[in-house]
């Protein structure tokens, strides 16, 4: 999907004040990464590895897999491409509402489709696709799955790979990465986001881990040098200095949880419980594309559209919390949009 997704400010001529539509962390991106990308910039002058492999090294080895269970991506997007491409021409369940490029990454790949909606998600049992893809926690809700239960499906089905999307583990308290997951079963593929927490989307990176043998599959398909050269020396440096990229999550929690709790008591304004740094909103009038052009317009604050998530509604929009100071401009800009009865 080229159109359509959330931090689109690029669209509009207004400045953006605040991003509320991105999910990424609003405080990320220290300075100690940016002087770092200055001084390696003329390595854009040579190719980078052709399979990130320094940097899978070191993927593998701070989360206790084997390099061979392990593939650096570009972005989490490209995972899910490359599963859909190896799975070529089999069936596929998607939990919704979801992020759509599983969807998209599967109709390319001619993969037909079924899709199980989260609330009925205790419907699971004997599931009749070859692939089941979850994003936990979900986007776009903030939603949860417990891994027990997530265990008790992957061991009931043994002919379905789960792949599990964890772009935004690092967003929550409620639930543990299933990445010791791929230790046990062959029918499990995680794929992880390193944009969302250390705030560089626009480097695009992530990595997948599985079984070896499935893996090994999968790099077939994958295009060499995918990963550029500045986002190898990103994720390596972010790795080799972590302590300088704790992200505050308690913090971000908190800010999150009085944002939501502000925008509970606007009338017309109905909010979603959310275990992660964003959540659901619904506007009881008018459309969320109308209040996002409204919003972008009057006060230059961007705020995601999510009506085009399967399941969801033409009056639904998501909101990433921004930090306090933010968060009062949109807290104080909806206050007027509800007034002025627009």
């Amino acid at each position: 999907m080229l159109n359509g997704h959330g931090d689109d400010g690029y669209l509009y001529q207004t400045p953006i004040v605040a991003n509320f539509s991105s999910n990424v962390f609003y405080d990320g991106f220290p300075d100690s990464l940016k002087n770092h990308l200055a001084t390696i910039l003329t390595n854009v002058k040579s190719y980078p590895e052709v399979d990130a492999k320094q940097l899978a090294n070191l993927l593998a080895s701070t989360n206790t897999v084997d390099t061979d269970q392990l593939i650096v991506t570009n972005g989490a997007t490209e995972a899910f491409y490359l599963i859909a491409h190896v799975f070529r021409r089999k069936s596929a369940t998607i939990v919704i509402p979801a992020f759509a490029e599983y969807e998209d990454a599967c109709k390319a790949n001619d993969i037909q489709l079924e899709f199980l909606h989260w609330d009925n998600l205790h419907s699971v049992s004997n599931l009749r696709t070859d692939l089941f893809f979850i994003c936990n926690p979900n986007n776009p809700t903030g939603a949860v799955i417990e891994q027990d239960l997530l265990q008790e499906w992957i061991i009931a089905n043994p002919q379905t790979t789960f792949i599990i999307d964890e772009a935004y583990i690092d967003f929550t308290h409620s639930i543990h990465s299933c990445l010791h997951f791929t230790q046990t079963y062959r029918n499990v593929i995680v794929v992880r986001s390193m944009t969302k927490a250390y705030s560089i989307p626009g480097l695009r990176l992530g990595y997948l881990v599985s079984d070896s043998a499935l893996v090994k599959q999968i790099f077939v398909v994958k295009m060499p040098w995918s990963v550029n050269s500045l986002a190898i020396e990103a994720g390596i440096f972010i790795l080799n200095h972590k302590e300088n990229f704790i992200l505050p999550l308690d913090e971000i929690l908190s800010e999150t949880k009085q944002l939501q709790d502000e925008l509970a008591i606007l009338p017309g304004i109905e909010i979603t419980p959310s275990h992660t740094n964003f959540f659901l909103c619904r506007t009881g009038r008018e459309t969320s594309a109308l209040l996002k052009n409204y919003l972008i317009q009057q006060y230059g604050l961007l705020i995601r559209d999510a009506s085009n998530f399967r399941s969801l509604k033409p009056q639904h929009f998501r909101i990433a919390s921004q930090g306090e100071n933010k968060n009062k401009l949109l807290i104080n800009a909806l206050k007027q949009w509800l007034d002025s009865g627009k």
